[in-house]
C-alpha cells in the first residue's frame, strides 16, 4: 500500500491536467487491455490490477500483490460549424435575426494525457483487496478567441478522478463478489463571453418604450442592436470554477459456471456534487470605455447621460452581468457493465459486453448564485418587482445510453497476446437543441487493436490504439447563461485518437 501511495501526488497532478478530452463526459480510459479491446468485455477481462475499476470481483482471479501503472493519450478533435444568431431582441421588435460575427466553423484539439495506477493484493484462496486511482468522467473543449460561438463557450474542462478501495470475497467454488468506496473528486472551469452591448441595447430599449412608447423603440431598435450587439468591444469575459469532493461506491459479481465461460456484473453508484466557486467579471467601473459608452447610448437613444448611466448599471447588477460566488449540483451517473468470455480454444478467447448508463440524471449545468440576500427575493432596489439574481443555466437533457461490442483474444505466442475489439456507443445528447459548443457529442463506433507481451515471470507490458469517431450532427443550439439566447445552426463531428502503454508488476 505504501507503493501506492507514493504515486497518489503525481497522478492527481497529471490527472487534472486542464483540456482533458473524451467522447461524451465518460472516460472509458481506464485500462490499457480494455481499450485494446474496444472497452467490450471488461468485467470479464480480468488479467491485472485494473480489475478494481472494472469488476472488483475479479481481484480474487490475480494472484500475490500487482501494480499496474499506465497512462492513455488522447488527442481530440472536435468541429463545430454552425451560424450563431442573435434574434431574441430582434423579433421584440419586428427586426430580422442578425448573424452574430466572427468564423462559425471553429475546431477544439487538445492531447491529454489520462494515467490510471491499481494496486492488488491476494489475502488468501478465498479474499482479496485492492485500491485504485483513475478518471471515470470527464470532458473539455477550448476554441478560439473571437469565433462565433464564444458567446456559447470559449473554454469548457470537467474533470472528475476516483479513488477505490476494494475488496472482493469468494462465495462458492465458482462464483466471487467485490465491493468498493469511491472518493471522487470532481473540477469545472468554464469560459465564455458575455454580449453585453446586446444586454446595454435591450435594457436601453425597455427604457425607451417604458417613457416614449413602442413606436419610439423601434424606431431606436435598428441603430442600437447594430451599434452594440455582438461588438468583441462590448464584451466581458466570464471565467466560472467550481470543485468538489464526494461519495459513491461499486460492486462487482463474477461467476464461471464452467471452464471455458465467464459471466461479469460491474456496478459503479451515481455519485452527486454540491461543487462550490465562482464567477469572475469585469465590473462597469472596471471598463476603460464606461463613459464613452454612457455618452454613446444616449446620442442613439435620446435619453439623458444620467438616464443612459443608470440604464448601464442594470446590464451589470444582479439581475445582469454581475459575478459572485456560485454553488451547482452535479450528478455524475450510474452505470452497470454485463460481460461474456468464452475460451473457443486453449488460445482463442471471445468476449461481448453492454454497459448502461443512467444519463438522464445530468439535465443541465446550474450554476446558482449564493448570495440569498440577492437571490431570496429581497428588493434590494425598493421598487416593490421581484429582482432575484438569474441563475446561469445550460440545459442538457441527457438521456440514458446503452454501449455493446464485441472483441477477440488471441495467444499468438507463448509469451505474446494480440487483441481487438469494436464497440457502439450511444449518446446521452438527445436533440440538436442540446449539442452546444460544451458538449457536442453524438453516437460514437469505437475501434481498438493492442498486444501484452511478457518480458519476465514478474514483468509485462501492454500497449493499445483505439479510434473513436464522433458522429456529424445537427446543432440547434441556444446560449442560456448569459441571458442573451443567442441560437447556433450547423452541425459538429469529432475524432478521438488514443494510444495507451501500461506496466504491470506481480510479486
Amino acid at each position: 500500500m505504501r507503493r501506492f501511495y507514493c504515486w497518489l501526488p503525481l497522478m492527481v497532478a497529471v490527472i487534472n491536467a486542464p483540456q482533458l478530452q473524451a467522447a461524451g463526459l465518460e472516460l472509458t480510459q481506464q485500462g490499457t487491455k480494455e481499450m485494446a479491446h474496444g472497452y467490450a468485455g471488461t468485467a470479464t477481462l480480468l488479467e491485472d490490477a485494473s480489475v478494481i475499476a472494472h469488476n472488483p470481483a475479479g481481484l480474487l482471479r490475480l494472484s500475490g500483490q500487482q501494480v499496474s501503472i499506465g497512462a492513455s493519450f488522447i488527442h481530440a478533435d472536435i468541429e463545430y460549424d454552425a451560424r450563431v444568431l442573435s434574434e431574441r431582441v430582434e423579433a421584440l421588435y419586428g427586426l430580422p435575426a442578425r448573424e452574430v460575427n466572427g468564423p462559425g466553423a471553429a475546431s477544439s484539439k487538445a492531447t491529454t494525457v489520462a494515467p490510471h495506477v491499481y494496486y492488488s493484493q491476494r489475502l488468501s484462496d478465498d479474499a482479496a483487496v485492492g485500491i485504485g486511482l483513475y478518471a471515470p468522467f470527464g470532458s473539455g473543449t477550448e476554441f478560439p478567441a473571437g469565433w462565433a460561438g464564444r458567446y456559447h463557450s470559449e473554454e469548457t474542462q470537467q474533470t472528475a478522478v476516483n479513488i477505490n478501495p476494494a475488496f472482493a470475497v469468494r462465495v462458492h467454488d465458482r462464483l466471487s463478489l467485490g465491493m468498493g468506496i469511491v472518493i471522487q473528486s470532481y473540477r469545472a472551469r468554464l469560459t465564455n463571453q458575455i454580449d453585453l452591448g446586446y444586454l446595454v441595447a435591450e435594457a436601453v430599449l425597455e427604457r425607451v418604450a417604458a417613457q416614449s412608447g413602442e413606436g419610439a423603440a423601434q424606431a431606436a431598435a435598428p441603430t442600437l442592436l447594430n451599434n452594440y450587439g455582438s461588438k468583441p468591444e462590448f464584451q466581458v469575459l466570464n471565467e466560472v470554477e467550481i470543485a468538489s469532493v464526494a461519495y459513491g461506491f461499486s460492486a462487482g459479481l463474477l461467476w464461471e459456471p464452467v471452464d471455458t465461460l465467464r459471466l461479469g456484473i460491474n456496478y459503479r453508484s451515481q455519485v452527486s456534487h454540491i461543487a462550490e466557486g465562482d464567477a469572475k467579471r469585469t465590473t462597469l467601473d472596471q471598463l476603460g470605455f464606461k463613459d464613452n459608452l454612457i455618452t454613446q447610448v444616449a446620442a442613439d437613444s435620446g435619453l439623458t447621460i444620467a438616464e443612459a448611466s443608470e440604464t448601464l448599471e442594470k446590464a451589470f447588477d444582479e439581475r445582469g452581468s454581475q459575478g459572485g460566488d456560485l454553488v451547482s449540483r452535479v450528478h455524475l451517473p450510474q452505470l452497470i457493465t454485463f460481460s461474456a468470455h468464452y475460451d473457443l480454444t486453449n488460445r482463442v478467447a471471445l468476449m461481448a459486453s453492454a454497459t448502461y448508463t443512467n444519463w438522464a440524471v445530468f439535465e443541465e449545468i446550474r450554476l446558482e448564485y449564493v448570495d440569498t440576500s440577492v437571490r431570496g427575493g429581497a428588493d434590494i432596489t425598493e421598487s416593490g418587482s421581484d429582482v432575484r439574481r438569474r441563475d446561469l443555466v445550460q440545459p442538457l437533457r441527457f438521456e440514458d445510453t446503452w454501449r455493446v461490442g464485441t472483441a477477440v483474444r488471441v495467444q499468438a505466442l507463448s509469451n505474446l497476446v494480440l487483441r481487438a475489439g469494436y464497440s457502439m456507443d450511444q449518446s446521452p445528447v438527445s436533440s440538436p437543441d442540446y449539442r452546444t459548443p460544451r458538449g457536442p457529442d453524438a453516437d460514437r463506433t469505437i475501434f481498438g487493436i493492442g498486444a501484452s507481451y511478457q518480458i519476465t515471470p514478474h514483468w509485462d507490458v501492454d500497449v493499445a490504439y483505439s479510434h473513436i469517431n464522433i458522429a456529424k450532427a445537427d446543432v440547434n443550439a441556444r446560449e442560456n447563461p448569459a441571458g442573451t439566447q443567442h441560437r447556433a445552426e450547423g452541425h459538429s463531428q469529432g475524432n478521438l485518437t488514443n494510444f495507451a502503454a501500461q506496466v504491470n508488476y506481480r510479486f
